[in-house]
């Protein structure tokens, strides 16, 4: 495992590079608040809720507004009506498209088992290297286009959270960003 963790480690210090630098820079301004994202040049929630569900028809029970580098990204959890699983549907909130759709399965998914290499626990202890803090909660993902991720929400020791996405299959670092709002309960 340490030269895994050595290999795992190399790879993400560029993103860890960009992900402090946005980190600082929201550290710097960590009294934002709806006010101040009222004022971004952003599409209406409702413009990328209606992308989001033209996607994956169902119910929308949670949104969170994201930044991925410099983009702004409703995230949407949609129960969908035709099998009742749980999709994550990205919109770009500039734009107003859908940008991502990933389905959250259970740990015992034969899909995903299929294509995890690394275990929750080692793909846990890589996220929380790559970004110290609480595991506050976790999923396990399908994408559209075949892969197979740990996501973790972090609560930093700074008072906000950085969703870290873990590859099931290497092991490396796909995406750190750090969330400015949630509405709604995450279905435990």
């Amino acid at each position: 495992m340490e030269l895994n963790m050595t290999k795992h480690f190399l790879k993400i210090i560029p993103a860890t590079i960009a992900l402090a630098l946005s980190s600082t820079a929201f550290a710097d301004h960590d009294n934002y608040d709806l006010d101040d994202i009222r004022s971004w040049d952003i599409v209406k929630i409702e413009t990328c809720l209606d992308a989001a569900l033209d996607t994956i028809p169902g119910n929308a029970r949670k949104v969170e507004l994201k930044m991925e580098g410099d983009d702004p990204v409703y995230e949407f959890d949609i129960e969908a009506d035709a099998d009742g699983s749980v999709y994550n549907v990205e919109c770009n909130a500039e734009e107003g498209f859908v940008t991502e759709i990933e389905r959250e399965v259970a740990a015992d998914d034969a899909t995903f088992k299929k294509l995890a290499k690394i275990s929750q626990a080692e793909a846990k202890e890589v996220a929380l290297t790559f970004h110290p803090g609480e595991v506050v909660s976790s999923e396990m993902e399908l994408g559209f286009d075949g892969d197979a991720t740990y996501e973790f929400d972090i609560q930093s020791i700074h008072g906000y959270e950085v969703k870290v996405d873990v590859d099931a299959a290497t092991g490396e670092i796909e995406e750190a960003n750090i969330e400015l709002y949630e509405i709604g309960m995450e279905k435990e």
